[in-house]
Formats: C-alpha cells, sequence, structure tokens
C-alpha cells in the first residue's frame, strides 16, 4: 500500500521558499513531490499565504514509509531553521488504497483531498 506524506506550510513565505523546500523534500526522501498554494481569499499580507507539498512513496514496507516520513520531519526542521521567522508546518501522511496511485498525469502526486480540497 502507498502512502501519501503531505507538509503544509503556512504564513508569510518568500518567492523561493517552497522551490527550496520542495528540493530539500525531494533530496531527504527522493520521492518526487509536487505544490501547490492554497486559495484563502483576498489576503492582507506578501507572499504566498499556505502551501501544501505533496509525495507518495512506498508500496514497500511500512520500514520505507516510517523512514521516509522520518527525513521529511527532519527536512522540514533544516528548512525552518534557515529562516528568521519560520511558518507554521504540519506533516501528516495517509494510506492510499491499493488501486489508488495518487499520481496525476503530469507524474505529480495530487494534494490531499484533490485539486480542491488541499489545505482543508
Amino acid at each position: 500500500m502507498a502512502t501519501r506524506i503531505s507538509v503544509t506550510v503556512k504564513g508569510q513565505l518568500g518567492l523561493d521558499d517552497p522551490d527550496e523546500l520542495l528540493a530539500e523534500l525531494a533530496n531527504a526522501t527522493g520521492a518526487p513531490w509536487s505544490s501547490r498554494a492554497v486559495d484563502q481569499g483576498a489576503v492582507l499580507i506578501g507572499g504566498v499565504a499556505e502551501i501544501v507539498l505533496v509525495a507518495v512513496v512506498g508500496k514497500g514496507t511500512e520500514i520505507a514509509v516510517g523512514a521516509a516520513v522520518d527525513q521529511v520531519r527532519a527536512a522540514v526542521a533544516r528548512w525552518r531553521r534557515g529562516r528568521l521567522d519560520p511558518p507554521e508546518t504540519e506533516i501528516r501522511e495517509e494510506p492510499l488504497p491499493d488501486e489508488a496511485d495518487g499520481v496525476d498525469e503530469a507524474g505529480g502526486a495530487e494534494p490531499p483531498g484533490g485539486a480542491e480540497g488541499a489545505g482543508d
């Protein structure tokens, strides 16, 4: 069974922050990651207010998934340490049914809840 790992980042982000975190996560896990900004309507701050980064990992053993989640936690912690005012982050894992691969046609992982439900 595959597992979807999602990282939600809430708060003020610089222009390069999402790309830097994507690279950090990809380097740490070796899995392809995708991101999307969550539409929160009119926001009175500059930069991105919330993004969701997602990867689907391992149809292998639980140990591989557990190791990937640990690597994600470490990568997010490293990324946050590099910021003066680090944004709030949340890491979630969700088992996927055997018939769902959680990968869109372009090869990226779909955010939790599909295109509309990310961050809910």
